[in-house]
């Protein structure tokens, strides 16, 4: 196990070298790397083989890490189209103390996944009996966020003292709040960029990390948001709601859930302020819109 740069900061560059040293763990060449995602994890497909390297921010991901291995097995006895684990002896492994894991890449057309597809695997998902094995947690909404307010050194002592006031706001219009549903297997990021189309028309279902028990209207609240954000269409909504089988928005309740929601994009997208300043004028866009509570107009995906 090594253990070097558990002090650094987090990003692309450390990020690659950690992917250079896993894929030498499990015999495989990185060449022709490509960085996918920088959020929670930096997601690298390795395009001479079919691998995808997931790798987490820090150990404190471990137990994150173990459960996507988890819950990708009880996918697949769930038959659920999901994304399936490279076959690697043992997983996750530490690399720098970064939890690492490794994926079948999965033939993307590059395509955005319709609203009505998400609408429909997330129904799949939703009534997937759940096993013994797979051992979820509960729902805990708000869980990175306070440690993404300690690790926020590029962002200034009010900004972040701005957002632990916010955050205490949210958590206790969160804790009077009374669902209607009864628990289920949330997947915790449901968000049609979790969705890959494959060149057979199939959609594929990625990104376990978030994977707990709780109510359903927290997964249904995000595309719901979105769309309140602009980012689909009246139709794409309307085609969402009837592939799962409800509208979210109908629940008195939501209007909180879409806040925390917009808080956690925003604290999210904090972590990468330093990558370009295309991240650094959207940071500063979201953050403007929730110190003025208007409605969040002009949010662009990342």
């Amino acid at each position: 196990m090594s253990t070097k740069g558990t002090s650094q900061t987090f990003d692309s560059l450390m990020a690659a070298s950690i992917l250079e040293e896993a894929c030498s763990i499990i015999g495989v060449s990185p060449v022709n790397v490509k960085l996918m995602r920088l959020g929670e994890n930096a997601i690298f497909s390795v395009e001479n083989s079919s691998l995808v390297v997931r790798i987490a921010r820090s150990n404190a991901y471990w137990k994150d890490s173990e459960k996507e291995v988890r819950v990708a097995q009880w996918l697949e006895r769930c038959k659920v189209p999901a994304v399936r684990l490279y076959p690697v002896v043992e997983q996750p492994i530490s690399v720098g103390g970064h939890p690492v894991t490794f994926w079948n890449r999965v033939a993307d057309t590059g395509e955005k996944a319709l609203a009505s597809a998400l609408g429909a695997v997330l129904r799949r998902v939703h009534d997937c009996k759940i096993d013994e094995y797979v051992r979820l947690p509960s729902l805990d909404i708000f869980g990175r966020i306070s440690a993404r307010l300690d690790n926020a050194t590029s962002i200034s002592t009010e900004v972040v003292d701005f957002f632990r006031f916010r955050l205490k706001d949210l958590q206790n219009a969160y804790a009077a709040l009374s669902f209607p549903s009864l628990p289920v297997a949330l997947h915790g990021d449901a968000h049609v960029k979790n969705l890959i189309c494959t060149p057979n028309n199939e959609v594929i279902l990625i990104d376990f990390e978030g994977f707990c028990i709780g109510p359903p209207e927290v997964d249904l609240a995000r595309t719901a948001t979105e769309y309140e954000l602009g980012w689909h269409s009246s139709a794409e909504y309307h085609a969402f709601c009837e592939a799962y089988g409800a509208d979210v928005r109908d629940w008195e309740g939501f209007e909180v859930l879409r806040d925390i929601d917009l808080f956690k994009m925003t604290t999210w997208l904090m972590q990468n302020v330093g990558e370009s300043d295309r991240h650094a004028e959207e940071f500063e866009r979201r953050l403007a819109t929730l110190r003025c509570s208007e409605m969040a107009l002009g949010w662009r995906p990342f």
